[in-house]
Order: C-alpha cells, then sequence, then structure tokens
C-alpha cells in the first residue's frame, strides 16, 4: 500500500473565468500538454518515495502504480448529457464523442487519493465550461458577469513544476482566446446603455411620432403614454440583442465542423450595422439640414 507524504502544499496559482475557444483536436492537444507536464511530476513523486520497509518487489510495484495514477482521466460532457470518462485516447477516439461538448472536468490528484488515499505532491484542476447563456432569460442581469464555472487551477511542493506549468497553461489559453471576452464583464450592458440605448429609444420615438394620435387633450395622453411604451420597447430589444450577441460570443467556446455560430454571427453583424447605420444616417441628415 501506498503511503502518503504529509507534507504541505507550497505553491498554489489559480484563474477563473477562463476566456478560451477549441476545438476537437484544440482541447486534446491541450490535454496531451497537461500529461506530459504530469508524466515529469511523476518521476518527481517517484524520486522522493521512500522504500522504507518495502521488499523490492514491492517498490517498484508501487512506483509503478504512482506512474499509473498520474495519467490523467477527465470526465466529458455533451451537450445532450451524454458523459465520458477516461484517458485521453480512450475519451476522444471514442465513437460516442459528442458533437457539442458542454464541459470538461480534470483533477490529477484524485486517482491516487480515491484508490490509495495517496497525497501527491503536484497536480492540477481544470474545468472548462463550455455553456452559452440563455438569450431570452431575463433573470440574468446583463449589468453582471456572464456565470461561467471555467477555471483552473496548479498547486504543488515543487514551485518550479508549479509554476511551469501555470505559465505553459496561460501560454495555451492565451493563444487560443476566445473572440470577445469583453462582453461578459461587469457593466458592459450599462455602456451600451448609456452610449446607445438611450439615444437608439429617443430615436425610435421620433421616427414613430408622425404615426401618433394628435388632438385632443385624451388624446395628448393617449400620445405620450405611447410614447413611454415605445422607449421601454426599444431598450427590451437592446437587452434581448445584448443577450443575443453574449450567446454568440461565449465567454469558452467549443468549435466543431457543424456549428452555426457563424451565421449567427454575420447575422448578428448585419443587423447591428442596418440598425445603427439608419441611426446614424438620420443623425448626419438632422444636422446638414440643421
Amino acid at each position: 500500500m501506498l503511503q502518503s507524504n504529509d507534507e504541505n502544499i507550497n505553491t498554489r496559482l489559480a484563474r477563473d473565468r477562463v476566456a478560451c475557444s477549441l476545438d476537437k483536436y484544440e482541447l486534446r492537444a491541450f490535454l496531451s500538454i497537461l500529461q506530459e507536464r504530469l508524466d515529469t511530476a511523476a518521476e518527481l513523486e517517484i524520486a522522493h518515495f521512500k522504500q522504507n520497509e518495502q521488499t523490492d518487489d514491492q517498490y517498484e510495484n508501487n512506483k509503478n502504480e504512482i506512474r499509473l495514477g498520474y495519467k490523467l482521466r477527465p470526465t466529458l460532457t455533451g451537450e445532450d448529457g451524454r458523459e465520458l470518462h477516461g484517458t485521453i485516447a480512450e475519451i476522444f477516439d471514442s465513437p460516442n464523442f459528442p458533437e457539442s461538448v458542454r464541459s470538461i472536468f480534470l483533477n490529477s490528484s484524485i486517482p491516487l487519493d480515491v484508490v490509495h488515499k495517496f497525497r501527491v505532491r503536484n497536480s492540477v484542476e481544470l474545468f472548462l465550461d463550455f455553456s452559452r447563456p440563455a438569450i431570452f432569460d431575463f433573470h440574468l442581469m446583463p449589468s453582471q458577469r456572464t456565470p461561467n464555472e471555467s477555471h483552473y487551477k496548479v498547486e504543488g511542493r515543487d514551485t518550479t513544476w508549479v509554476n511551469g506549468l501555470f505559465h505553459e497553461v496561460q501560454s495555451y489559453i492565451s493563444s487560443h482566446r476566445s473572440p470577445a471576452p469583453w462582453l461578459h464583464q461587469h457593466s458592459i450592458y450599462d455602456f451600451f446603455l448609456w452610449l446607445i440605448g438611450y439615444p437608439l429609444a429617443f430615436w425610435l420615438c421620433f421616427k414613430v411620432s408622425p404615426f401618433l394620435p394628435n388632438g385632443e387633450k385624451e388624446i395628448l395622453f393617449v400620445r405620450a403614454a405611447l410614447y413611454v411604451y415605445i422607449f421601454l420597447i426599444a431598450l427590451v430589444g437592446l437587452r434581448a440583442l445584448f443577450h443575443y450577441a453574449r450567446w454568440v460570443f461565449p465567454i469558452s467556446e467549443y468549435r466543431h465542423t457543424r456549428n452555426r455560430v457563424l451565421r449567427h454571427r454575420a447575422f448578428l453583424g448585419a443587423l447591428s450595422i442596418g440598425l445603427f447605420g439608419t441611426v446614424l444616417y438620420d443623425v448626419f441628415k438632422s444636422v446638414a439640414l440643421g
């Protein structure tokens, strides 16, 4: 039976809200990099593993158990709910690999801890949340950050190994960043609301004013009420468009060959250019005529 070392963790580095865009092959390459570094961690573990009262055969078998325990066994969940667990090759070569991935989780310390109650010297934990925020779920406050559980954490007793792997993970993520992570930050919606939302609402009221009733006192009340209603409708429309933009450009994105996100991005771009182009045209025309 393996005997764990009781030394405390010396170094812990972590980051949450990981903004990345990966396809199947990039995700596999990323996990393969982690596995290479964990193979090194296994040898560091073995270098500090004492024989004590073990026989030579027991000692060699336990060293092999350590090497096997450092092999990654991620858990991958698809959008359709299917879940795959196993080695990197078993998951990515499986005929049941889902077309769209919702999340992937791994923790390199779990196998040896669960089977042998062995506390490893160095470990990495990774969770990538590829879920997209709902478009018409108005319970989500647009001024707040988009909920996303993506994170990674590297910890251990060998500071050089921990720092090296953490910065390597950072580098890989940075080279595969999602297109618009800033859309998911706090208060971005407030910026759009003041810069675009309110002017757009006033412009819409101006455009429909010729079609609103006018005349008697009661009619003027109806006209004022319609202005307020149209103003609010414009703000709700902007909010829905903002949620749609966050759905089209998720903070963490899994790309697959049949993904229709490019069509949605083209539609969002055309809609935005058409709408705001019309507003700017009217503004410039008014200034020129004025």
